[in-house]
């Protein structure tokens, strides 16, 4: 059943990734609609499109890692729970800047997203 859980997890993280970095794909047209500085910075270096989808097989590789490590060093329900936890947290946020990026309207997480990026400014 952990292995399920944790398969699960993986895969609606990568779904949900390849729909953030899809949406903005098709959409961006300068890097400075990007909100995200450090992003900015390499889309000037290597590109538009070339970073969004570097990103997206960073993400891929980054996921598996931490596949790898909940099943390899912390192969425990409590762990199991906590790598499911913060995957649903996750997709639920990138799933959300994918619907405001399709549908151009803020909705409630990404405007959660909003309000903390102009309170840190």
């Amino acid at each position: 059943m952990g292995s399920i859980i944790i398969w699960l997890t993986f895969t609606f993280i990568i779904i949900s990734k390849f729909f953030d970095c899809y949406t903005t794909s098709i959409q961006i047209t300068h890097i400075n609609q990007e909100e995200n500085k450090f992003a900015r910075v390499i889309m000037k270096k290597f590109g538009i499109k070339k970073t969004i989808w570097g990103i997206f097989i960073l993400s891929i590789l980054i996921s598996l890692l931490s596949v790898y490590l909940v099943f390899e060093w912390y192969y425990h329900w409590y762990y199991i729970m906590l790598y499911a936890l913060g995957g649903i947290i996750v997709t639920v946020f990138q799933t959300a800047i994918a619907y405001t990026n399709h549908t151009h309207r803020l909705n409630f997480i990404t405007k959660i997203i909003l309000k903390f990026k102009n309170y840190s400014n």
